[in-house]
């Protein structure tokens, strides 16, 4: 009689299958363990039945592990109204420090007139910029909810949104500004005030390095130039100012960053207000001197 043994089937029990997927070891001591493991047992693996298998804890009565130190990192930021940059210190592994650096710094280089933002840890802070070229800050620690808001309510204010100029990580060790470009140069825009005797002229003040002095040459410009009590209508500070004719709503002018921003602006506003747009100059505010802008001129 001949014996096929190749074509046999071996039948093995339930509980020798398992065992072939016991960690090596543990089959001696496993065993069933229908409510889950005891304090002292770990899960080694599985009945055909799907019953867990559980053996003693080789682990069990070893010291838990000594737990990371949490390292916090702190940062902060200054600041001075008339730069359109910050100053922060910051990779410091405690609080308290980084915001009287920070503050230092900004003094010595502005002269004094500097305020510091508050100390942050283990995140980042968003600057924010609007269209006169000021500056706003927003914690970026929480996922973006803050930074996303404060951005929103700038935006909300004026024709193009707010920009984002730089967002800093509390491990950046510092950040200065270049004070050649970062110092604000002013310019500011008067015209007369009301209807009557308008001139259809607007005085821009350009070039200052305060925005007070812009605003006073301005409005003193207007009132000797109009012969009428004047109104100031924009500022900027390291940006410019681009005038424009709007349909019935006639002679403006919007402040922005850029050049570009500026067109950009004009044209929104003309977009609101449904009316045709005709872009005329755009005045740089760091070019010095006072110019004066003839609207009907312009429009020829």
């Amino acid at each position: 009689m001949k014996l096929f043994l190749g074509l046999a089937t071996l039948v093995l029990p339930a509980t020798l299958v398992a065992a072939a997927f016991i960690l090596p070891g543990t089959a001696a001591a496993q065993q069933r363990c229908h409510g889950g493991p005891l304090p002292n047992q770990i899960i080694i693996g599985y009945a055909q039945d799907g019953t867990p298998l559980c053996a003693p804890n080789p682990n069990a009565g070893a010291p838990p592990p000594t737990p990371r130190p949490v390292v916090n990192t702190f940062a902060a930021i200054a600041w001075h109204p008339d730069a359109d940059d910050v100053w922060l210190s910051g990779n410091y592994d405690g609080p308290n420090a980084a915001p009287g650096d920070a503050l230092a710094a900004c003094n010595r280089d502005m002269g004094g007139g500097c305020t510091s933002i508050g100390e942050w840890h283990n995140s980042s802070m968003a600057i924010i910029r609007n269209r006169y070229g000021e500056l706003f800050s927003a914690w970026a620690g929480d996922g973006g909810r803050t930074r996303k808001q404060v951005l929103a309510d700038c935006s909300a204010k004026q024709p193009l949104p707010c920009e984002v100029v730089g967002t800093f990580a509390s491990g950046k060790r510092d950040h200065r500004p270049n004070l050649a470009t970062a110092r604000k140069l002013y310019a500011a825009v008067a015209w007369v005030k009301g209807t009557d005797g308008y001139d259809n002229r607007l005085y821009i003040a350009r070039g200052h390095p305060r925005l007070a002095d812009a605003e006073r040459e301005a409005l003193a410009a207007c009132t000797k130039g109009a012969g009428r009590p004047c109104d100031l209508l924009a500022y900027v500070g390291n940006g410019f100012i681009q005038t424009f004719w709007t349909g019935t709503q006639g002679n403006s002018a919007t402040p922005e960053t850029s050049a570009k921003r500026a067109a950009q602006a004009a044209e929104a506003r003309c977009k609101l207000l449904k009316q045709p747009c005709r872009l005329q100059a755009a005045y740089d505010s760091r070019t010095p001197g006072l110019v004066v802008h003839d609207f009907l001129a312009a429009s020829r």
